[in-house]
Order: structure tokens, then C-alpha cells, then sequence
């Protein structure tokens, strides 16, 4: 979605919001008193345009949010009517979800068992390189903390020196 679609609530096919008494025909510089008495009141005032460009504003990105809820509302729609049918997600992240999901409801961690249901969906082959990576980090790690340590000590000296 562009950004221009993304403010514009007809594109999506949605009928426009209403527009606040404040801010007529969408201008948020109009008076919104008649043009008579505008007329004869003269320009609005500083605080009279800022308010109706903040309605403005506020419509618009209420708008965006909306857009934004219909989204994920039919996403989940989407995976309610495939579960129906007998056809859950797939996959690393879908196994996962799922498996949180029935912790979650049965009051045990969410979290573990997204983990168990992550590394369950995967090929041996990925739980290798999972496992070397973890490995490879736990060992790197103290070797990064020590050159960091190193630089900042290094960095203490020259500004000493320096000053």
C-alpha cells in the first residue's frame, strides 16, 4: 500500500469518515462558519487553522490505524478459515505459533514451548548450524568483551595524555 493509498479511504474501496464540523469540505484552513460571516469576520485565526489541521491529522492517521486493524483482522481470518479446513500453518514459524498457542491455553510457558515447536519443525541440518552458531557465539563471545575492553582502555589513555 502506498502512502498516498494509505490516506486516501476511498482507494480500498471504504466510504470517507465523516469530516468534523470543524473542518469543512476537507480544508483544514476553512472557516467553519458561513461565508457571510466570514466575510465580515475575516480571516481564521492562528489557532482556529492549527486546530482544524490537527483534526485533520488525527483523521487521517486513525484512518491508517484502521487500515491497518482491517489488515491483520482478515490475516486472521485468513488462518482461522484454513484451520477450519484442516490446514494449520506450515513451516518453522507456524509450528512455533501453534505450539504457543495450545501452552498458553493449557496455562504452561508460551515462550518454551514456541522454542520446542521451533526447532521440532526443523530439518537436522538446521538444528546443526543452529547449534554450531550458539556454540560459535558462547565461545566469541568473551573474545569481543576483551578487545572492547582493550579499545576503551586504549581511547582512556590517549585522552589523558591528551589533556
Amino acid at each position: 500500500m502506498t502512502a498516498a493509498a494509505a490516506f486516501d479511504p476511498v482507494a480500498d474501496g471504504r466510504p470517507a469518515p465523516a469530516r468534523p464540523v470543524s473542518v469543512p469540505n476537507g480544508n483544514p484552513t476553512a472557516s467553519a462558519s458561513s461565508p457571510s460571516s466570514a466575510a465580515s469576520a475575516g480571516p481564521p485565526s492562528a489557532g482556529d487553522r492549527l486546530r482544524a489541521l490537527a483534526v485533520t491529522a488525527i483523521d487521517r492517521l486513525a484512518g491508517v490505524a484502521a487500515a491497518k486493524v482491517e489488515e491483520y483482522a482478515d490475516k486472521l481470518g485468513d488462518i482461522a478459515a484454513d484451520a477450519v479446513k484442516g490446514q494449520l500453518p506450515g513451516g518453522v514459524g507456524g509450528n512455533a505459533m501453534i505450539r504457543a498457542g495450545l501452552a498458553a491455553l493449557q496455562g504452561q510457558n508460551p515462550v518454551v514451548a514456541a522454542i520446542k515447536g521451533a526447532v521440532g519443525a526443523m530439518s537436522t541440518s538446521t538444528k546443526v548450524v543452529v547449534a554450531l552458531l550458539l556454540i560459535l557465539t558462547a565461545v566469541l563471545a568473551p573474545v569481543v568483551l576483551l578487545v572492547l575492553a582493550i579499545v576503551l582502555l586504549v581511547m582512556a589513555i590517549v585522552g589523558a595524555v591528551k589533556n
